[in-house]
């Protein structure tokens, strides 16, 4: 198992509307000594508040009980944040907490996401915990593995870059915009540019911009 130093503990978001259960995860996530932060939240009555708060957050993965309007009106549950927000984060670590296990599993895109909460022990938690933790690993390589290829194309002879690679520096500045939710990636004017094969203009702003790309990232990930 990778080690992990205290300095990269990832934050998370756990969102429940009962204050009990959110007191819990705090104490069972602070004790597992896995998470540098741990981020309680109580949903916003619309799903697109609810989003909103979470874009403005810091964190690096999401933790949402699945019926979250129990105690306040709520036109959403837990599945379909779930699903809205992998749609804007693409590839992020999301996870359901439940203890309507059949029915989250029915509502749920994706059945893994799904974790009981029967009977709110340690001992149930735990398993989950771990995953969170080992999909945020994954989740970081994989972003990694992104930005070292594009500074690999960004250090070729620029006068030579062909279609198929202003291509793939397109296609890794969109996954990593959509999995990181930085606002830095490509101006749509650059992109358009180099679709529209104006090169000598569109790669210059390509490069220009991808630069400044690779730089927001490196420090999204050092913070």
């Amino acid at each position: 198992m990778t080690e992990v130093s205290s300095d990269d503990l990832p934050t998370i978001v756990y969102i429940d509307e009962n204050e009990d259960a959110l007191e819990d995860f705090y104490l069972d996530a602070k004790k597992s000594k896995l998470f540098a932060q741990i981020i309680l939240l109580k949903p916003q009555p619309h799903l697109e508040t609810m989003l909103e708060t979470l874009q403005g957050l810091k964190f690096e993965a999401l933790v949402s009980d699945f019926r979250l309007a129990d105690a306040a009106p709520v036109d959403y549950d837990g599945a379909q944040l779930v699903e809205h927000f992998g749609a804007i984060r693409i590839g992020f670590p999301c996870f359901i907490r439940t203890s309507y296990e059949q029915e989250a599993l029915h509502a749920a895109d994706d059945v893994n996401t799904i974790y009981s909460k029967e009977d709110g022990s340690a001992q149930e938690i735990r398993p989950l915990l771990d995953r969170v933790r080992l999909q945020v690993l994954r989740h970081r390589r994989l972003v990694e593995s992104w930005n070292e290829e594009l500074e690999a194309l960004l250090n070729l002879d620029r006068a030579t870059l062909s279609a198929d690679i202003v291509d793939r520096i397109l296609d890794l500045d969109t996954k990593l915009e959509t999995s990181l939710g930085t606002d830095a990636a490509l101006s749509r004017t650059s992109k358009r540019a180099v679709l529209e094969e104006r090169l000598f203009e569109g790669r210059r702003a390509l490069i220009e911009e991808t630069e400044r790309l690779v730089a927001d990232i490196r420090k999204a990930l050092n913070d």
